[in-house]
């Protein structure tokens, strides 16, 4: 019969139960499956970002013997961010494993890492749906508490950077222009572009997620509709509207939010995607003696025993992210109308 003995075992280290949440089968969100975010583990709490305004300018014809153009110093801002932390716990109760027992070829040992597989599932789910409420915010900008939604960092604000006006797509008009709504977008695409400058190699890949009501009056807009007739594609539009769909060099993605968070239902977020370090989010390591100074995970797991009765043992489970846009000028919001 397993006693809480068993816990004692290297089965149950930190090392070992933050392997074993690793391997627990993920479940990739909308924004933490597409491997959006440059993944950096660092061995601090604070993380040190350098903003540079490495402006490109033209180099003039000069007379042969002249003095040599000077070049113009950089203007450099350096800003410390502390890492946040999220942390959960569940309970293992020791009337759980009451009745497990050796028997066939399951070890005692395997039956109790089953269950404690169990329950770290359940808290890698809700971290799971963390992560995905950091990266949303990521994409606009900022940093929120997952509590109230109040805002921790503003990357605008931090380097004195003016957001882009919000545009209006004008999809609730009856009567659009010829190719009003492809000509809006390439302007956008531009101007994104345009902020861009030298990190763009080649065509910029622009992402919009979007609120339900902002897709909905998309795809039945007539450009779409004509621009997707006699195609393969023109199925999907007759029939339900799948999660995205692409116009005017724009991939359009209805984000299904949940939990309290998601795009507002009339409006837009854009983002470049395929630029490398424009997001990035990093990972301090766990508050224990056995991680300290060592690069920090995505996530971690321990147990932690009751020494005074026995009769319970503690997951927990742990992560310091800090997701940062490096580049906030180049992100667009839009609205319906």
């Amino acid at each position: 019969m397993a006693t809480m003995d068993i816990f004692e075992g290297d089965a149950f280290s930190i090392i070992e139960l933050t392997r074993a949440l690793e391997n627990i089968p993920f479940k990739p969100a909308i924004l933490s499956g597409a491997a959006l975010f440059g993944s950096r583990g660092v061995r601090s709490r604070t993380v040190m970002i350098e903003s540079r305004d490495g402006t490109l300018q033209l180099i003039p014809f000069s007379e042969r013997g002249s003095a040599f153009e000077s070049q113009i110093p950089e203007r450099r801002d350096m800003r410390a961010f502390v890492v946040r932390q999220f942390k959960k716990q569940d309970v293992l109760w020791a009337s759980e494993i009451q009745g497990i027992r050796d028997f066939g070829s399951e070890t005692a040992v395997q039956q109790v890492q089953t269950e404690v597989a169990r329950k770290l599932g359940r808290l890698r789910n809700d971290a799971e749906a963390t992560f995905e409420f950091h990266l949303f915010n990521g994409i606009q900008g900022v940093v929120k508490d997952p509590r109230d939604g109040a805002t921790v960092i503003n990357y605008y604000t931090e380097f004195n950077i003016t957001p882009a006006a919000e545009v209006d797509f004008d999809l609730d008009n009856a009567t659009p222009g010829s190719g009003a709504l492809r000509k809006r977008c390439q302007a956008l695409i531009e101007s994104v572009e345009d902020t861009l400058g030298g990190l763009a190699a080649g065509a910029v890949q622009l992402r919009a997620e979007c609120g339900s009501a902002f897709f909905a009056d998309l795809v039945a807009h007539k450009e779409v509709r004509e621009t997707y007739l006699n195609t393969a594609a023109a199925a999907d539009l007759r029939g339900r509207v799948g999660e995205e769909v692409s116009f005017g060099g724009i991939t359009f993605r209805r984000y299904r939010g949940g939990l309290g968070f998601g795009v507002p239902t009339d409006k837009a977020y854009f983002y470049p995607e395929g630029v490398e370090g424009l997001f990035e989010i990093y990972y301090a390591p766990a508050d224990t003696f056995e991680t300290v100074n060592t690069v920090g995970l995505p996530l971690y797991a321990r147990m932690i025993p009751d020494r005074d009765r026995d009769e319970w043992v503690r997951l927990e489970i742990e992560s310091n992210p800090l997701p940062i846009c490096t580049r906030p000028q180049v992100l667009r919001s839009a609205r319906r109308t």
